[in-house]
């Protein structure tokens, strides 16, 4: 059997529960996720709307603002790659015929009783429908109409019937359950809980009337999503959350720019702050950002086809030759890189062209775009089949305009149909998968895990709008203090959120702060900073965000590599190195915020040492750490002051060292990136704020070790470097991994 990669990834009981849901019935699922990628303003979401054959205007310019998402908004034909726009309601009933189907293989190993059996259970689930009081008491679900017209939705009582117990979010970090809207277009006549009940009846009625019966099922084929993402750079922190290697990229340029002209965006990727980038590097680091969710095992997937926009710009006499070597050029700047093999097909577009006629370049595409995703691995992997009714019925609320819903939602649906998931951990492992695969969000974690993103549209509209409401803010003086204060030190108040998802049109969006808050608080986009009190003897939480992704000001040098006094002692360069020289931005800022999560920040002059690439924590009264980002590598320093206790000092730092490699790790899976660290030690009398020097810990195994980074080669002893970062300066771990159950140890002789 073909089993999902991210199941496979999934903790042993995971596993097991979905290998006896297949068991019991399963079907083969073919999904395409197209994924438009590139710089600002050369065509992509001209590209996507031709893609999905929607009304182009060709002379009306259009930037996306986050990310534009089309779920399965056409179907591609398994026989013919042909592809078809998908008519409302149509995905229903391919769903619906897709369970029919198996519902009728399954009824020729057990005819009249299984009849009997889903007659019987649908039976009484229609006949509950009328009993309210009686429908509580069998896991269905309680709601209540708030003033303002929409629907809240409260609770769910226990999975065991009669127990009448409410499922509770943690109480740790509790989070009200999100408020349901009803958009007005999409759900036109559904303004009560009674019709939002007709809404699941309905869809089990569908399944109820057509399973008995042998209809003629359409041609299989293949479910199409697009993902359209802004190309500004400002957006690339919430973008690295959606890349997948479950997709096709069409990574975009314009073929009316030389490959050495500067994109009109400003690019914030280190400590050096702000850099102008040319094409070249912006293609470069698009590519660089889809191979770090790559497999290390599956050379060249995902796949990326190169699109040249504006073909019609080029001179015809020479047109063809021009394009031609303009993909050579790109390609010859990557090569002896392992991003180049990604790279499948050019393809040039003329811009010219709308969808009032068919254009050959656009059919050329389509095809392969088919034939690109039906090669790749998780092409016709096997899925539980009893899965489909609660798959159709979430489709059919997100339909009606529901973005956000509490999971008694979810389990009253699944638990009202005859054909359903059998228990809560089953339903959880669904629910990842389904995220796992985009068609949701789901994140298993305290005070999140009762929340059900039903369109990843919403969460990427939440995250947008604080970032670019510029307008609005200048709109309202009352917030021009906090919106600056944000947009340059990265300092979000909550007056700032409040004025921008108060605004009507993001009613939903100020329904669910606690939601959303928490949310980019686990994915640490932002974190609520602690700071020690004037005495310096406890510590207290800020009442604001810090958000790093922001930040712009350039790191100045001495909080690379600070001056010392006296009595001050600093260790060495601890170097986290990723292995594929490319390590995306969005990783340091996230990995600063969980530590601003873990340690106090720093202050000077009551004012943050947070900068764009750069942090200063403050472990405690006598402890320092710098951290900053520079390339590819994440360097940490300490500064001690005054302490003769160094195994004190050791202790610190060497729990510092754990705790950033072990949330590295962890910010690398929640993304599905397969980046690897080395840790390193870098030579003391390197610059601070250069890549050289960098020692791998196998070489400080003996105990000296050379550095060449200079003109004269000079020795270092592997004792003193080590001194403070491994706590007894003797055993070392050469291989920091979640795969290891052990550290493997290196000795380093003892002086």
């Amino acid at each position: 059997s073909v089993i999902p990669e991210e199941v496979l990834k999934m903790d042993t009981r995971s596993l097991q529960i979905y290998k006896k849901a297949l068991n019991e019935g399963k079907e083969k699922v073919y999904n395409i996720r197209v994924m438009v990628v590139g710089q600002y303003g050369v065509g992509k979401t001209t590209l996507t709307q031709r893609l999905l054959g929607k009304n182009v205007n060709i002379s009306e310019r259009h930037s996306t603002e986050g990310i534009d998402v089309h779920i399965e908004c056409s179907k591609v034909s398994l026989s013919t790659g042909e592809w078809t726009t998908q008519e409302k309601n149509s995905e229903q009933y391919s769903r619906l015929q897709r369970l029919v189907r198996l519902l009728n293989e399954h009824s020729h190993k057990h005819e009249s009783k299984r009849e009997q059996k889903i007659q019987s259970e649908m039976d009484d689930k229609f006949s509950s429908v009328d009993h309210d009081n009686e429908h509580i008491q069998h896991n269905q679900l309680v709601s209540k109409e708030s003033n303002d017209g929409h629907l809240q939705h409260d609770q769910l009582v226990s999975a065991e019937p009669g127990t009448n117990q409410k499922i509770k979010p943690p109480s740790s970090q509790p989070v009200k359950s999100p408020i349901v809207r009803l958009d007005p277009e999409a759900s036109r006549g559904i303004d009560s809980q009674k019709n939002q009940k007709d809404t699941v009846m309905e869809i089990l009625q569908l399944v109820h009337e057509t399973s008995g019966k042998l209809e003629k099922v359409t041609e299989e084929s293949a479910a199409l999503a697009l993902w359209d993402f802004a190309g500004q750079y400002v957006f690339y922190t919430t973008h690295q959350t959606f890349l997948t290697r479950r997709a096709i990229y069409l990574l975009v340029v314009d073929l009316s720019q030389q490959v050495t002209d500067l994109v009109d965006d400003e690019c914030y990727l280190d400590a050096e702050g702000i850099k102008m980038c040319n094409v070249h590097e912006v293609t470069e680091i698009w590519l660089n950002s889809i191979h770090s969710c790559a497999s290390s095992s599956q050379p060249g997937i995902p796949p990326v086809i190169l699109i040249g926009t504006h073909a019609d710009k080029i001179p015809e006499r020479n047109r063809q030759k021009v394009i031609n070597e303009y993909f050579i050029k790109i390609r010859q700047m990557l090569k002896n890189k392992p991003i180049v093999f990604h790279l499948m097909d050019n393809i040039a577009i003329d811009n010219t062209i709308d969808n009032t006629q068919r254009d050959p370049r656009i059919e050329h595409l389509k095809r392969r775009i088919f034939e690109l995703a039906s090669h790749q691995p998780h092409w016709g992997e096997e899925k539980p089949a009893r899965w489909i009714p609660l798959e159709e019925a979430i489709m059919k609320i997100k339909a009606s305009g529901v973005k956000v819903a509490p999971l008694s939602l979810i389990e009253g649906i699944n638990s009202s149909s005859s054909i359903k998931i059998e228990d809560r951990g089953e339903l959880e492992v669904f629910l990842n998968f389904q995220h796992d695969i985009g068609t949701i969000l789901y994140f298993n974690a305290d005070g999140l895990k009762d929340t059900v993103v039903l369109d990843p549209q919403w969460m990427i509209d939440a995250l947008k709008s604080l970032i670019t409401d510029h307008r609005f803010i200048e709109q309202n003086p009352t917030v021009t203090k906090e919106w600056y204060a944000f947009n340059n030190k990265g300092k979000l108040a909550h007056e700032l959120i409040d004025a921008i998802w108060t605004k009507k049109d993001k009613p939903d969006f100020h329904d669910n702060k606690e939601y959303l808050i928490l949310l980019m608080e686990k994915l640490n986009i932002i974190a609520r900073p602690m700071s020690y009190t004037l005495d310096g003897k406890s510590v207290k939480e800020e009442d604001y965000f810090l958000a790093p992704c922001i930040l712009r000001q350039k790191t100045p040098k001495e909080m690379i590599c600070p001056e010392l006094d006296p009595k001050q002692e600093r260790t060495s360069a601890l170097c986290f190195v990723c292995k594929g020289k490319f390590l995306p931005p969005p990783i340091f800022h996230r990995l600063v915020g969980a530590c601003l999560m873990h340690w106090p920040i720093a202050k000077l002059n009551k004012e943050n040492l947070i900068y764009c690439g750069c942090c200063v924590f403050q472990i405690d009264e006598y402890h320092k750490m710098y951290l900053h980002f520079l390339g590819h590598v994440i360097f940490a320093r300490v500064i001690i002051m005054g302490v003769t206790d160094i195994s004190k000092s050791s202790k610190l730092c060497s729990d510092a060292r754990k705790f950033i490699f072990e949330n590295l790790l962890r910010i690398r899976r929640n993304l599905g990136q397969s980046l690897e660290f080395e840790p390193h030690i870098q030579c003391p009398d390197c610059d601070a704020d250069s890549l050289e020097g960098m020692i791998s810990l196998p070489r400080l195994q003996n105990e000296t070790v050379v550095c060449n980074a200079h003109v004269k080669p000079h020795t270092l002893v592997s004792r003193q470097l080590l001194q403070f970062w491994f706590e007894d300066g003797v055993r070392i771990s050469s291989r920091d991994s979640e795969d290891s159950e052990e550290d493997e140890t290196i000795e380093v002789p003892e002086d």
